[in-house]
């Protein structure tokens, strides 16, 4: 049993004020599974869906709980972070456009390694 998964599923669910039978009806996820893993420890019975729709049930972003959860570590998303400051406030045609350039300079940088 990981006590600090069971602990943390707990918190969360109590943190928003829900029963595990309130959990259920508003994710469809059983409250027998919610107890089980609450008890257990035991995240390996959810689909990533299923954690996904907890996250948003539990108003806490995705990748915050599967770092909790242990799914994730902080050094995974080392690659995925963005140094760039307000990279939300972007369309997807903005980002795509960045993202051709940064392929671009890439490729660049490639060839000239390759001499």
């Amino acid at each position: 049993m990981n006590i600090e998964i069971s602990e943390y599923l707990k918190k969360c669910r109590n943190e928003r004020k829900l029963s595990q039978k309130g959990v259920f009806n508003l994710t469809g996820i059983t409250d027998s599974r919610i107890s089980k893993a609450e008890r257990e420890g035991s995240i390996k019975n959810f689909s990533v869906n299923e954690l996904k729709i907890l996250s948003k049930t539990y108003n806490i972003p995705i990748v915050e709980m599967l770092i909790k959860l242990g799914c994730l570590t902080v050094s995974d998303l080392k690659e995925f972070q963005s140094g760039f400051k307000g990279v939300s406030l972007l369309d997807a045609e903005e980002k795509n456009h960045i993202q051709n350039e940064i392929d671009f300079l890439n490729r660049k940088k490639g060839a000239k390694n390759d001499l």
